[in-house]
């Protein structure tokens, strides 16, 4: 099978020439029935906004361990979330001049408190972190890089970047923002569509090499409903995955990773 032909799969599934068993989804979703399939059975989808709190939570380690070394099924990190990384999640890391920024107003906020007339040092040190946040102004935080750098290195060792052509997806997301067809119906963007074509361009080309998964997961921290609703997956999303891959479809939080990560540790 081709590249055309996943594309093709994929337009019949998300523009509805075939049938998507929405019902069924729909009352699996009322009533949850998490599947129980092995961690090391399921593909694993990250989303853009987890990378920064992947790399900082409690158990980063664990779980960059276990992604990097024991998790054998397909990892898949949709070519839009890489995008989406470097233009909107990075902007919430702290770089070096605005922790001191930070520390800085606490200090001065001391300052008054003991003496009035420390004015003058408070100007001096405003102007040499102004001037310092203009010649080093780009430099991230040490620790939270040297984390964030941790996992993304184990991405390109173990992850498939996957990215799905534009253009012959464009009239049909425009279609779905108007129908409020999950996900990204929420945003004014297009972003959150991308990364789901991404994605199951992604997972259909690892089944065409043999990736074996019975089960689709999403890391993902975003909880518009046009995502999932308490934890629980968009029926229409379910949907859509059975109808293309056969298998169930979640979107776990980190802290939900984590716990199954610890089961099989």
């Amino acid at each position: 099978m081709d590249q055309l032909e996943l594309q093709r799969r994929l337009i019949s599934v998300l523009d509805r020439q075939v049938a998507c068993d929405s019902l069924n989804a729909l009352v699996s979703a009322m009533k949850p029935d998490p599947a129980t399939v092995a961690l090391d059975e399921t593909a694993i989808g990250l989303d853009a906004n987890v990378f920064l709190r992947l790399a900082s939570h409690t158990k980063s380690a664990d779980i960059i361990d276990y992604l990097g070394s024991r998790h054998t099924a397909p990892l898949i990190l949709p070519g839009q979330a890489i995008q989406e990384f470097w233009n909107n999640q990075l902007q919430v890391v702290d770089t070096v001049a605005a922790t001191l920024r930070k520390q800085f107003e606490s200090f001065k906020s001391s300052l008054a408190k003991v003496d009035s007339n420390f004015g003058d040092y408070v100007e001096q040190i405003e102007g040499l972190l102004d001037q310092f946040s203009d010649e080093h102004g780009h430099v991230y935080e040490e620790a939270t890089v040297r984390r964030t750098l941790s996992l993304l290195e184990v991405l390109t060792r173990k992850a498939s970047v996957s990215y799905a052509p534009r253009a012959p997806f464009h009239d049909i997301g425009i279609l779905r923002k108007k129908t409020k067809t999950p996900p990204g119906f929420r945003d004014d963007g297009d972003g959150d569509f991308y990364i789901w074509v991404d994605l199951l361009i992604g997972l259909l080309q690892a089944q065409l090499e043999g990736g074996n998964y019975q089960r689709v997961v999403l890391v993902s921290l975003d909880k518009k409903v046009d995502w999932s609703r308490a934890g629980v997956a968009h029926p229409i999303l379910v949907a859509e995955v059975r109808a293309l891959l056969q298998v169930p479809f979640e979107i776990w939080t980190i802290e939900k990773l984590a716990k199954e990560i610890a089961l099989v540790a």
